[in-house]
């Protein structure tokens, strides 16, 4: 297991976001499966200071996880109030690739639909197949999940 921290002090304001190194073969697994993964699982810290884990989807884009949430989810609530959060995907096709990131949530001012001309193109080829049977194009799922919650990780558990 290889567990890659970026540093940090007891200061939750001096942590530096965590640098992915291509040429590290976990480092690539991880970006690539952070780029293919459909669904992830976002762990908060719950109002009564229990894990609280829900599956997402979620767009890599720019160093950061992108996910689109209703504003009124627990997941918003609790990301507002303590931006402590994780980022775990499934264990691969063969049960054996742990991708996990630690990071800080932030929850984002600006509505969904504003992102669309940067993130749209790039969540529409991920979610192309999945929208129709629930109703939904793009547009109109960034009105109905109009808060952006993006995760900026500060640590890689992984192998």
């Amino acid at each position: 297991m290889t567990d890659h921290a970026a540093s940090a002090t007891t200061d939750r304001t001096t942590v530096e976001p965590f640098a992915f190194d291509p040429e590290n073969d976990v480092h690539a697994r991880a970006l690539s499966r952070l780029a293919s993964e459909r669904i992830a699982w976002l762990g908060t810290i719950g109002r009564n200071g229990y894990p609280h884990a829900v599956p997402v989807w979620f767009l890599w884009h720019d160093g950061a996880v992108i996910i689109m949430s209703e504003p009124t989810s627990a997941k918003v609530r609790n990301a507002t109030r303590d931006g402590r959060v994780l980022v775990h995907l499934e264990s691969g096709h063969d049960e054996e690739q742990l991708t996990v990131l630690q990071g800080t949530a932030e929850v984002l001012g600006e509505a969904a639909t504003s992102w669309l001309p940067t993130i749209g193109d790039a969540y529409l080829a991920k979610y192309e197949h999945d929208l129709p049977p629930l109703k939904l194009t793009l547009e109109s799922m960034a009105a109905k999940y109009s808060t952006i919650i993006r995760v900026t990780p500060e640590k890689l558990i992984a192998w």
